[in-house]
């Protein structure tokens, strides 16, 4: 171990040691969602992990939680280490804490203390080291952050069971960023996606910011959600970052040294080309001669992105689980303004559809650990089919400025077949509900639905 180097870092990463708070500029804007999540977790004394892919926010979500920390608990207590930062530095996470208690005086037997470590993914072997701690029965609370869920979880199920519980961290949703653009929305902004009337109420509860809501939503479309915008704020240089450094970092820092992806130029030309084609049908062949590799690869490389939460794949829905995997699949591109720095794609009709499924994937993975989408098709399509065991419920958008009946066709065929009551037409501004061969549809303006979810 490179102990001065270490004890140097510790010192000035730590900088509440001395001052006793978080600057503003490394908590930023608060992300309420996630602040009450550790919390709660916290609570149940089990190690936190936040998951997602770079620049989602992770580590400012951190430093939030220890300036929330900081109003009760000794500055020296809480300890914040970047691990990848001490790659080559140190052999172990032991090696690192021994460092801190050495360096604070702090006893882990008898002092409480919150171990925050951040990029724990690039550290092998990184749950047996925690362990370690938990079965010594030492004082320390840890949340630390990494990149992908899946091998996170399935590194954590060998030795930390029962012991460790996830959070899935996405750029900003619509509601983060209209409350990041300055606009304020009344507390209990919330509906059942499903019942009308609670959402006529959340509708005339924001009526007053329709203009402003609309004008935000179409720049949420173009820009998408990184938190960065807000210090960019402008279009064309926002996307040469996205498409320059968040692109290139995020696949080949990220996801080829995780995985070690053996072919890094067949990576990017799969990312790029589901940005391209994202909300489309594919088939495993059909996408194989088009990029010119062999299935299994291909599938191999799907399972990397996918795993990195860059992308994600929907199943036809069928409760028989039968033939799912003979059918047509559709891919989705994790965050728009990404896909549309790639792509400079002018279709709002795509691009409304991709966050829908994503804000949908989000609320479905607070509900399940690995949450799966699915889309529906038949005579008719619907969209996206949203199912965490307690609702089922068909999302089909449709964004222009006027919406008509047909255009719930598939809507109506899949409740016909499934026995499900309401179906969401989501639209570009318009509200209303209609009830279609004894279905009710809802019509709900796609500012309005991302809001409730």
């Amino acid at each position: 171990m490179d102990r001065e180097f270490v004890i140097d870092y510790l010192k000035t990463r730590n900088y509440w040691w001395r001052t006793g708070d978080v600057s503003q500029a490394d908590k930023g804007i608060i992300r309420k969602e996630y602040i009450e999540k550790i919390q709660e977790i916290e609570d149940l004394e089990r190690i936190t992990c936040l998951s997602g892919i770079r620049r989602s926010g992770k580590t400012t979500i951190l430093y939030q939680y220890i300036d929330h920390l900081l109003k009760t608990i000794d500055p020296q207590k809480i300890v914040y280490v970047s691990v990848d930062n001490l790659l080559g530095k140190v052999d172990s996470i032991h090696e690192i804490l021994n460092a801190y208690f050495e360096l604070t005086g702090i006893d882990p037997v008898r002092e409480d203390v919150y171990i925050f470590l951040d990029e724990i993914h690039v550290r092998k072997g990184w749950q047996t080291q925690l362990k370690y701690y938990l079965d010594s029965r030492a004082a320390c609370r840890f949340i630390v952050s990494g990149l992908s869920k899946t091998l996170l979880y399935k590194d954590a199920s060998e030795s930390l069971v029962g012991r460790i519980r996830f959070i899935d961290v996405f750029p900003l949703t619509f509601k983060e960023f209209v409350e990041f653009s300055g606009v304020s929305l009344p507390e209990e902004l919330h509906a059942r996606i499903d019942d009308f009337q609670e959402l006529e109420k959340a509708y005339f509860s924001v009526i007053t910011e329709r203009q402003r809501l609309l004008h935000l939503m179409n720049l949420y479309l173009e820009v998408g959600g990184y938190p960065e915008w807000f210090k960019i704020r402008d279009v064309e240089r926002w996307y040469r970052v996205l498409s320059e450094d968040y692109f290139s970092l995020i696949l080949f820092r990220d996801i080829t040294c995780v995985f070690r992806v053996k072919d890094g130029m067949l990576l990017e030309r799969l990312a790029r080309d589901i940005a391209m084609f994202s909300t489309e049908r594919f088939t495993y062949r059909g996408l194989s001669e088009r990029l010119g590799v062999d299935r299994e690869t291909l599938k191999l490389y799907l399972y990397y992105l996918s795993s990195s939460m860059l992308t994600s794949v929907a199943d036809v829905y069928t409760r028989a689980g039968k033939a799912v995997k003979k059918r047509e699949k559709k891919l989705y591109f994790c965050e728009e303004g990404l896909r549309k720095s790639l792509t400079l794609d002018k279709d709002k009709g795509r691009s409304a559809e991709n966050i829908v499924a994503w804000h949908l994937i989000k609320r479905g993975y607070g509900s399940k650990v690995f949450f799966k989408p699915y889309y529906w098709k038949n005579k008719h399509e619907v969209d996206f089919i949203y199912d965490d065991a307690a609702i089922v419920l068909p999302v089909e958008v449709k964004y222009r400025e006027r919406v008509k009946s047909t255009d719930a066709r598939g809507l109506v065929e899949f409740m016909h077949v499934f026995d499900q009551s309401a179906g969401i037409l989501v639209t570009a501004d318009e509200f209303g509900k209609d009830v279609i061969d004894g279905r009710d549809v809802l019509f709900i303006p796609i500012w309005l639905f991302l809001l409730v979810l």
